[in-house]
């Protein structure tokens, strides 16, 4: 019955297997685009793009009280999976 509870060490295939193996993992948008095998090299410019989702996932985040990981000189920012899912899904 336990067994329920135990996350997979297998890797997933599958973008909602990925987001819910551990949907509150904190992802800059540049992880998401190669984690999930997003087509960056078709972008014009990746860097203004990653840079254009950001702040539109820090946009989402304050407006809604979201926890994030602000940006450091060190680190990108970084927002939790289920997030990349809610934003980026197709209308």
């Amino acid at each position: 019955m336990t067994d329920i509870f135990k996350t997979s060490l297998t890797q997933f295939s599958t973008l909602l297997g990925r987001i819910g193996a551990d949907p509150s993992r904190l992802m800059s948008v540049r992880e998401w685009w190669y984690e999930m095998d997003e087509p960056v090299s078709m972008l014009v410019d990746p860097q203004e793009a990653f840079k254009a989702d950001e702040r539109t996932l820090l946009k989402v985040c304050l407006d809604n009280g979201i926890a994030y990981r602000a940006t450091t000189t060190e680190r990108p920012a970084a927002f939790p999976a289920w997030l990349f899912r809610e934003v980026y899904r197709e209308p």
